[in-house]
C-alpha cells in the first residue's frame, strides 16, 4: 500500500500506536529503574517522563500494531508495514512532534 493514499483514519491508528508505544516505554524504563515509586508526586513523576529518551523502530511499532490488529476478529484494518509506520513518523517530525 502507498502511504501517500492512505485513509485518515488508517494514518490516525498509526499515530495513536506511536504515541502508546513511547508511553510504555517511557514508564517501563523509569520503573524498571526504580525511580517511579509510590512516593513520587505527579509534577515529578512528569518531569522524569519529559527527560526520558525513547528508542523508536519503525518494524518493532508495525510488528506491535499488526498484533493489535490480529487480536481483534472485528478489525477492518489491514496489516500495517514498517514503511508506513516511518510515513507517520516523518510527518509527525515536520508537526512539531519530538520524535528521535
Amino acid at each position: 500500500m502507498d502511504p501517500l493514499t492512505e485513509k485518515p483514519e488508517r494514518i490516525a491508528f498509526i499515530a495513536y500506536n506511536i504515541g502508546v508505544y513511547e508511553s510504555i516505554q517511557k514508564f517501563a524504563s523509569l520503573i524498571l529503574s526504580g525511580k517511579i515509586n509510590n512516593n513520587l508526586d505527579t509534577n515529578k513523576i512528569t518531569q522524569l517522563l519529559s527527560e526520558t529518551l525513547t528508542f523508536y523502530d519503525s518494524e518493532l511499532i508495525s510488528q506491535l500494531i499488526n498484533v493489535i490488529i490480529g487480536s481483534n476478529p472485528n478489525s477492518t484494518l489491514t496489516r500495517i508495514d514498517a514503511r508506513e509506520v516511518k510515513y507517520v513518523m516523518d510527518h509527525l517530525r515536520v508537526c512539531g512532534v519530538s520524535l528521535p
